[in-house]
């Protein structure tokens, strides 16, 4: 371990530990946010779906452009301005009253979040060897889920869904970390490039995303998908925590979040290393099926077990599409643009938007005691993104043959 840390880059051992604590102070509020609108505001399912799916709507395109930017002037300015704007945002919900409250934070966040996790992936590359680069992102989303195991367990003891303290001490940890990252900056910032020695517009980024086929397979698949998962933190937790036939449903969510957790700290590594062997667009395939059973699973008993095994499900579901969607972009990305690319990657939050309004609508039309046809239609849904992967998968395929054409000279 002694032996790893000391290979291991400053930058790298940073964003890991930040988002690991983090994590832990945002997962101790934003999957409680659907409950608090609910039950403490009086706002009906569809408008919380519409809420929660804003900040998805303002990430879309958000992620581009904070992609670029980093590109251009390079990772820690665009990061710090991102972390410094989410502390004030959390510090925000806290004292937000009026609906129209809501509405901006969560677009506000949505921007933040675009901005930040696509240049902090895409800095974990700068300063890592590619073949490092899986065990990196490896680590970040281990880091994630840790946080993910905490955060909601310190959230049902400071009584997040009906409290606004959570918000503070996540805006306090938020903040700290931007200090962090400033120092780090001043450090390290003359050693890192990024793509000012090949300085590329707007129009010259967006022309070569626009031709390159496999992303484009690649995000509209992945928008599919993100429909489904979204569900967990707007349309299960509400169905939890209000349907007649959940006993102290809040505790139970909770506690599926912690299922989640500690399902990825037990199988992420088994997982990934299992479907490294594999083409990344079969992977995501698996993770699309993966999704598709655990939102079916939801719907079909109110038994903690069923609801257990459907989480671990999704769990591997998000193992596997997270993970190896960095790879994917990776491997994709010219080197002077992949801030670009990873920010590319956040056009699936138009899933992330829709999903939340979707299972809202499916909420109020089917009503909160038939989780059968809800998840069902929601589980439907998830599956259409196959054949989106399967046609990027064969794009990539030609691809590859062309090129190996080329270099045995026939």
């Amino acid at each position: 371990m002694r032996a790893l840390l000391e290979r291991t880059h400053p930058i790298v051992l940073t964003i890991v530990a930040g988002t690991l604590l983090t994590r832990a102070a945002f997962f101790m509020t934003i999957p409680f946010l659907a409950i608090y609108l609910y039950e403490v505001k009086g706002i009906s399912p569809g408008i919380i779906g519409l809420v929660i799916g804003t900040s998805a709507l303002t990430g879309t395109l958000g992620g581009f452009i904070g992609g670029y930017l980093s590109d251009r002037i390079g990772r820690f300015p665009v990061m710090l301005t991102a972390i410094f704007v989410w502390s004030a945002v959390f510090a925000g919900y806290a004292f937000a009253d009026a609906l129209w409250h809501f509405f901006l934070l969560n677009a506000l966040s949505g921007l933040c979040r675009s901005w930040f996790e696509p240049i902090s992936r895409a800095l974990l590359a700068d300063v890592t060897t590619k073949e490092n680069r899986l065990s990196v992102f490896n680590a970040r989303y281990f880091a994630i889920n840790v946080g993910a195991a905490i955060g909601p367990v310190i959230g049902t003891h400071l009584g997040t869904s009906t409290s606004t303290s959570g918000f503070l001490i996540t805006s306090a940890f938020y903040a700290a970390y931007a200090v962090t990252v400033l120092l780090l900056m001043k450090r390290y910032q003359r050693t890192l490039t990024s793509g000012e020695d090949k300085k590329f517009s707007v129009k010259a980024a967006i022309s070569v995303l626009a031709q390159d086929r496999v992303l484009l397979f690649f995000l509209l698949g992945n928008i599919v998908v993100m429909m489904g998962q979204a569900q967990m933190d707007s349309t299960l937790a509400q169905y939890l925590g209000s349907a007649p036939q959940f006993k102290d449903g809040v505790k139970l969510f909770s506690y599926l979040i912690l299922v989640n957790a500690i399902t990825v700290l037990i199988l992420q590594y088994p997982v990934t290393n299992f479907m490294r062997r594999f083409d990344t667009m079969f992977s995501l395939r698996v993770g699309s099926i993966a999704f598709s059973l655990a939102l079916f699973g939801f719907g079909l008993s109110n038994e903690w077990h069923v609801l257990v095994i459907s989480m671990i499900l999704l769990t591997i579901g998000e193992i596997i599409v997270f993970v190896m969607s960095d790879v994917l972009l990776d491997n994709l990305a010219p080197e002077h643009m992949r801030g670009t690319y990873f920010g590319a990657m956040s056009l699936r939050s138009i899933g992330f938007s829709a999903g939340p309004w979707i299972g809202g609508m499916l909420l109020e039309a089917y009503g909160f005691a038939n989780g059968f046809y809800i998840f069902g239609t929601l589980a439907l849904i998830s599956l259409s993104g196959l054949p989106m992967f399967h046609l990027g998968q064969r794009v990539m395929g030609k691809s590859n043959s062309t090129k190996e054409t080329i270099n045995s000279g026939v």
